[in-house]
């Protein structure tokens, strides 16, 4: 299965990702992926360097799970 991750790291080696992907992507991870991609856009003038590698909402979950 295709992850936030792996979608974020193939952003930042090509620098594109295909619609196809978009649609193998669970859709909390590509919610997640577009707001990081409007923010990335917006504050970081398109510097692949600056996306955000790991899944903000997966940590939150897991901090949910240890309380």
């Amino acid at each position: 299965m295709y992850t936030y991750e792996e979608a974020v790291k193939q952003l930042q080696e090509s620098g594109s990702i295909s619609l196809m992907d978009f649609k193998a992507l669970p859709y909390d991870d590509l919610e997640e992926l577009l707001e990081e991609i409007k923010k990335w856009c917006v504050y970081a003038n398109g510097n692949k360097e600056k996306l955000e590698k790991k899944s903000k909402k997966k940590d939150k979950k897991k901090d949910k799970k240890k309380k």
